[in-house]
């Protein structure tokens, strides 16, 4: 089977006159639409896979804690062996010394053992936080591009209009009806315009930058789909539960809580050491009383965080949906114009000023869909433990 598999592998080579290997690459930009940036970003991102290196080492400690513990053991037996032997008081000082040192870190180190758990638990809890923003800031650029492209349009438009505003002037100059002042106030401002246009190309080629560098594509050219359709009249059906949700999914505070079980230990082992009225028991326990307070902090703050989100996808689909009835009125002018073009009661120029009217609204609409369908998916990623 092998043989012939062989044979068909260079049959295909001789057929297609390449590689076989070529046959796999594709010709032509790839096209990335919003909804395959999260399986990208899982299979290509660097930092996720930085992230997946961090769990594994962190796995990889627990083997060298406890070879440690079996090499302090193993000294102090000789040190044990070593003092049974010795004859000279100061040898014996000496094995003393070396023997508390040895049984210092031998607690330090069974006390890492203990905590091994809490820790990796907290490694874990950063890598996937890490692995989420990777996809979040992937999503953002691809919004952002988006509503760049809309920027782009409307200066462009702006553009147009101006030159067509300047050409008329130029020939009403010409007539001497104008100052040359009019024309280089136009001027100016069609310089402002063009200025204007490739500065915001620049920011939308840095939004495809960093998308590129988020999916690990640099090398490779894309094409950006469009924005997927929102549902304007999208509803919170259960706030409480939305929110029990986010309080629980939330990173910041599962790792908080790791810290304090963390912290609950060192207070124990203080109170083992040195004693409920040491130093050091008292520092371990302002250390988890204040934990304790920042972590009912961090929650009442996500609850805010959470309220002011509701409020702001309120606002965003109440502005749309008066931005949208102004659309349609303007539908009704521009098709009132359209008639009254077509009857020669009014000239091409205001004809293209309630197109340009049109388009103009039209975008801003457009704009506003891309800015509800953000604040939709960054309310989504709240619930799953991005603040």
């Amino acid at each position: 089977m092998k043989k012939l598999f062989g044979v068909s592998l260079m049959s295909a080579m001789l057929i297609f006159g390449q590689p076989f290997m070529a046959l796999a690459d594709t010709t032509g930009p790839r096209t990335i639409n919003f909804e395959d940036i999260e399986s990208i970003i899982a299979e290509q991102n660097i930092n996720v896979q930085i992230n997946q290196n961090e769990r594994l080492k962190g796995k990889v400690s627990s083997a060298d804690l406890k070879r440690t513990i079996k090499e302090l053991e193993d000294d102090l037996e000789d040190i044990k062996d070593e003092r049974g032997e010795a004859s000279d008081l100061s040898e014996i000082i000496t094995l003393n010394a070396e023997k508390r040192g040895l049984l210092e870190a031998l607690k330090q180190v069974e006390r890492g053992i203990v905590d091994l758990p809490t820790a990796l638990a907290i490694i874990d809890l950063q890598a996937s936080m890490s692995d989420d923003y990777q996809t979040l800031s992937a999503e953002s650029n691809f919004i952002k591009y988006n509503q760049s492209n809309l920027d782009l349009e409307d200066i462009a438009r702006s553009i147009d209009s101006t030159q067509d505003q300047l050409t008329n002037l130029q020939l009403q100059e010409s007539l001497g009806m104008v100052s040359s002042n009019n024309l280089n106030a136009i001027r100016t401002m069609l310089v402002d315009l063009q200025t204007k246009l490739e500065s915001t190309k620049l920011v939308q080629d840095s939004y495809e930058r960093q998308l590129k560098d988020l999916l690990n594509e640099q090398e490779n050219s894309l094409v950006i789909g469009s924005i997927p359709s929102v549902d304007e009249d999208f509803i919170v059906k259960d706030t409480d539960a939305d929110l029990k949700a986010a309080l629980e999914n939330n990173y910041n505070i599962k790792i908080q809580e790791q810290q304090i079980v963390m912290l609950q230990s060192a207070l124990e082992s203080a109170k083992k050491d040195h004693g409920m009225s040491s130093q050091e028991y008292k520092e371990a326990d302002y250390d988890l009383a204040n934990a304790n307070l920042k972590l009912t902090q961090a929650k009442e703050s996500l609850k805010t965080s959470y309220y002011t989100m509701i409020d702001d996808i309120s606002k965003l689909q109440s502005a749309l949906k008066l931005a949208d009835q102004n659309l349609e009125d303007q539908k009704v002018a521009l098709s009132e114009a359209q008639i009254r073009m077509g009857l020669g009661m009014i000239s091409k120029l205001e004809m293209d000023d309630a197109n340009n009217i049109y388009q103009v609204k039209e975008n801003a609409v457009k704009a506003m869909r891309i800015n509800l369908f953000n604040a939709k998916c960054n309310y989504e990623w709240f619930l799953k433990g991005l603040s």
